[in-house]
């Protein structure tokens, strides 16, 4: 854990607070957006002025959450008491809101990122913390708010999102208490299930199906790579929110323990990687500046997608024969 800052005290400053500015990272994930609308909302309740600043619109495998408090204008709150950076502690995990961010009288970051420094004037980074959304969750005990049924849904969706449905090795015994307690709410956990991963597009799977064309098996059947670009996005008319499973299935390959998917975003590469059991991919994606988790972690690359595919396989071949 690398924290200055109890749970407890975080929650006091925020209950303190009349004024709350909540920054997830680009790009977010239902671990990120889920931890930021359950904070939001909590906010909201307690009558306290309270938005989720985004860099773009919400991911639309997203939307059936409670995002009506996000927004793209930073001036919806002039002068914040309290910046908070939810599942991120980088400014460059939030580059167009940084100057807004640091504008906050107190600036704090929530997250469970075990390769993140210290950040913001109060932070509380728990590695062991299987999703944000779990820490989010002690946090609002902490606070004495009252965990509803929209509460319980956004929070659910970020620990379902983080641990693959409860799937992942960082799901742990808590993790399940946890979601059993949010369920007690009443909230529905079988339509955010399928929300997620039971209502797939049909360019989704038509993407995915290019996708795993294109796929290389190497380091002798235990490591696949993959990529997206924006020719093979036109070609079905789809967008890169679609190929954000594909990862997924690329590491369910029998015999595979890393898994790398590269997507094309203008003049760089995002990459994402996951292990299966032994392997530790936050190892591969500090050396290019990224970080991450244990089975879970990424890095953006200036590069192309051939040359980045190259510096990715080289790493992951490397790791292996360690």
């Amino acid at each position: 854990m690398i924290s200055n800052v109890s749970l407890e005290k975080a929650a006091n400053l925020l209950s303190s607070a009349e004024s709350v500015l909540i920054f997830p990272h680009i790009n977010p994930d239902g671990d990120a957006l889920g931890s930021c609308a359950a904070l939001c909302r909590a906010l909201r309740n307690e009558n306290k002025e309270a938005w989720i600043l985004l860099e773009e619109d919400v991911p639309g495998y997203l939307s059936f959450m409670d995002i009506e408090f996000c927004t793209q204008n930073p001036g919806c709150i002039m002068e914040p008491d309290i910046c908070i950076c939810v599942d991120c502690s980088e400014e460059r995990r939030f580059p167009d809101r940084a100057e807004k961010y640091n504008s906050g009288r107190t600036k704090m970051c929530i997250d469970h990122h075990a390769t993140s420094g210290s950040f913001g004037d109060y932070y509380y980074i728990d590695g062991a913390e299987a999703a944000t959304a779990q820490i989010i969750y002690k946090l609002l005990l902490e606070m004495g708010a009252r965990i509803d049924r929209s509460i319980a849904a956004s929070l659910y969706t970020g620990i379902s999102t983080d641990t693959g449905n409860f799937q992942y090795s960082n799901t742990t015994p808590e993790t399940h208490m946890i979601a059993a307690e949010l369920m007690r709410t009443g909230m529905d956990h079988v339509s955010i299930t399928v929300a997620l991963y039971q209502n797939v597009s049909l360019r989704k799977v038509r993407l995915e199906a290019r996708i795993l064309d294109r796929m290389e098996i190497f380091a002798g059947g235990r490591a696949v790579i993959s990529y997206v670009d924006s020719s093979m996005l036109q070609e079905v008319s789809a967008v890169m929110e679609d190929s954000e499973s594909a990862i997924d299935t690329l590491r369910n390959i029998e015999g595979v323990e890393i898994a790398a998917f590269l997507k094309e975003k203008g003049d760089a590469v995002k990459v994402s990687m996951r292990a299966k059991s032994a392997g530790r991919v936050d190892e591969i994606a500090v050396k290019f500046g990224g970080g991450g988790h244990a089975k879970a972690a990424g890095c953006t690359l200036d590069m192309s997608v051939s040359e980045a595919a190259d510096a990715i396989k080289k790493e992951i071949i490397s790791y292996l024969e360690k």
